[in-house]
């Protein structure tokens, strides 16, 4: 029997990237596909739009103003695939992508499928890859999530919601999205998953393409209080996930980074948030890493001052510009 696969949608307000979006799903290689679409209340014309792709292939359904998470997982109760492919409304796979990644789990149900992910503004093929030395093979998936988190001397990165493949049976077992998170669901969700199954599956020959915006709309950069909140939330249970491994060097350097990171991107404006996460991450043993904060004249404070004083500066000059 030839296993099914659920492409989960959940969307809000892309009427201008759906089409190509859906062009890109039904072109996949791989036929014994379904593709739930769920509508979180968009006022652009996305769910009009959407509708028009109703078939026997495609279901178009809303769960207004809930969220992407919820969304998600509404799609996933409605479901019926053997794996999922969650999708983002403005994102697209190669048409190889979920064959790929299928074939290379072997109808395993407690092993992660994961891909190279393009980052493109108007164009695929303009796009640049830059996930490539931490994406591996392994029967140990903390190995995996160590290195991809900065405990291996490479700086942290993040694997894109779209670059995995899920067995179902692992969301089952290990829950769903959680609804209570604004930002970093996705790195929550597959450190959850990944953690509690027993092995990453790299397939470089799959590509997901993430469509980045220059106004900085997507839910990645987003630095109010509660998305850093949220971030701060995700770690910790990342933290969790993680220790239910191993308590390694390598391990604490990893979460240790993640913390520092996020301290420095709360302050100065949300000081209870980067002073708890700077406490989490001494707690863990410490960081030196230290991001670019600006321009030269920022950096040479942060090399004179530290980062606290130069990241102070550098909010206060933008504040000023507005």
């Amino acid at each position: 029997m030839v296993d099914k696969v659920s492409i989960i949608i959940p969307l809000y307000n892309s009427v201008s990237f759906l089409g190509e979006t859906l062009q890109s799903v039904l072109n996949q290689s791989y036929i014994n596909t379904e593709i739930v679409i769920v509508d979180d209340g968009s006022t652009d014309g996305s769910f009009e739009f959407a509708l028009t792709y109703v078939s026997q292939k495609i279901k178009v359904l809303k769960n207004k103003g809930k969220g992407a998470c919820a969304a998600r997982n509404y799609g996933f109760e409605l479901s019926t695939g053997d794996y999922i492919q969650f999708l983002d409304a403005d994102d697209i796979l190669s048409l190889d992508k979920i064959e790929r990644q299928v074939e290379a789990l072997k109808g395993r149900q407690d092993l992660l499928a994961v891909c190279n992910t393009v980052h493109f503004i108007d164009a695929v093929e303009s796009g640049i890859c830059t996930d490539e030395p931490y994406l591996f093979s392994t029967s140990k998936p903390e190995e995996f999530f160590i290195k991809l988190w900065g405990g291996n001397e490479l700086p942290m990165n993040m694997v894109q919601t779209s670059a995995w493949l899920t067995p179902r049976l692992l969301i089952e077992n290990h829950g769903l999205w959680n609804e209570s998170l604004a930002k970093d669901q996705d790195g929550e969700f597959f450190a959850r998953l990944g953690l509690n199954g027993n092995g990453i599956v790299y397939v470089p020959v799959a590509k997901n393409y993430y469509r980045k915006f220059l106004n900085g709309n997507n839910i990645a950069s987003g630095k109010s209080r509660v998305h850093l909140a949220s971030n701060l939330k995700s770690t910790q249970l990342k933290e969790v996930y993680l220790f239910g491994k191993t308590h390694g060097t390598q391990a604490r350097s990893a979460l240790a980074i993640q913390f520092k990171q996020l301290a420095i991107d709360a302050w100065p404006e949300f000081k209870d948030i980067s002073e708890q996460a700077i406490r989490a991450s001494n707690k863990l043993g410490g960081s030196n890493y230290e991001p670019a904060i600006g321009g030269r004249i920022v950096e040479m404070v942060k090399n004179l001052f530290g980062w606290k004083c130069a990241k102070s500066m550098s909010y206060y000059w933008k504040k000023r510009r507005k």
